[in-house]
C-alpha cells in the first residue's frame, strides 16, 4: 500500500510541476512589459526596427504589415491613437509569443515585476549581477533546506504508523522531486526564446 501511495504521489507531483512550468510567469505579455513598451516606442517614432527585434523571421512580415496599417491610424491622434496603440501592442506580443513557441492568452494589464525579474532587469541596467545572485542563492538555500528538513523529520518517524509512513513518503517525494526539477531547470536553461540559442 505504501508503495502504491508513493507512486501516486510521484505522478501527482510530477504532473503538477510540469503544468506549473508551462504556465510560468511571463512578463513580456503585459502592457508595461518590454515588448509592449517597444511597440509603443516604434509607433511614436515610426521606427519599425524598435519592435522587429522581438520576433523571429517567421513573424516579421506579418508584424511589418500590421505596423504599417497601425501607423496610419495612429497618426490620426486622439481615440484612434489609443486604439491603434492597444492593437499594435497586442499584435506585437502575440507574434513575440509565437516566436518563442509559447501560447498567447491576451495582453495583460500592467503590473509590477516580481522581485527576481526586477533584479534581473536592474542587473542589466547597472552591469552588476551581484544583487540578483544573492537573491537566488538565499532563495535556493531557504527552499532546499525547508524541503530537506521536512523529509528528514518525517524519516525519523516513518516506522511508527501507517500515517507516519505516508507522511514520510509525501515529504520524501516533494524533497526529491523539488531538488531534481530544480537541477534539471538549471541544466536546461531558459524554456523559450526568440532565437536558436
Amino acid at each position: 500500500m505504501v508503495q502504491k501511495t508513493k507512486l501516486y504521489a510521484i505522478l501527482l507531483l510530477t504532473s503538477f510541476i510540469f503544468l506549473m512550468s508551462n504556465t510560468a510567469f511571463a512578463h513580456c505579455d503585459r502592457e508595461n512589459g518590454p515588448v509592449a513598451k517597444d511597440a509603443r516606442e516604434a509607433l511614436k517614432s515610426g521606427d519599425f526596427s524598435k519592435i522587429v527585434i522581438w520576433v523571429g523571421e517567421e513573424q516579421e512580415e506579418e508584424l511589418q504589415a500590421k505596423f504599417k496599417q497601425t501607423l496610419v491610424v495612429y497618426k490620426n491622434g486622439g481615440e484612434a491613437r489609443k486604439l491603434a496603440t492597444d492593437y499594435f501592442m497586442e499584435t506585437a506580443v502575440r507574434l513575440h509569443r509565437a516566436a518563442e513557441g509559447m501560447p498567447f492568452t491576451g495582453l495583460k494589464p500592467a503590473s509590477p515585476n516580481p522581485k527576481d525579474i526586477a533584479k534581473a532587469e536592474k542587473a542589466l541596467e547597472t552591469g552588476d549581477i551581484g544583487p540578483l545572485q544573492t537573491l537566488l542563492k538565499e532563495e535556493l538555500e531557504q527552499e532546499t533546506s525547508r524541503w530537506f528538513q521536512k523529509a528528514l523529520e518525517a524519516s525519523k518517524k516513518k516506522d511508527k504508523s501507517l500515517e507516519a509512513g505516508r507522511q514520510w513518503v509525501d515529504s520524501y517525494v516533494k524533497y526529491i522531486v523539488y531538488t531534481h526539477k530544480l537541477y534539471q531547470k538549471i541544466q536546461a536553461g531558459p524554456p523559450h526564446g526568440v532565437g536558436d540559442e
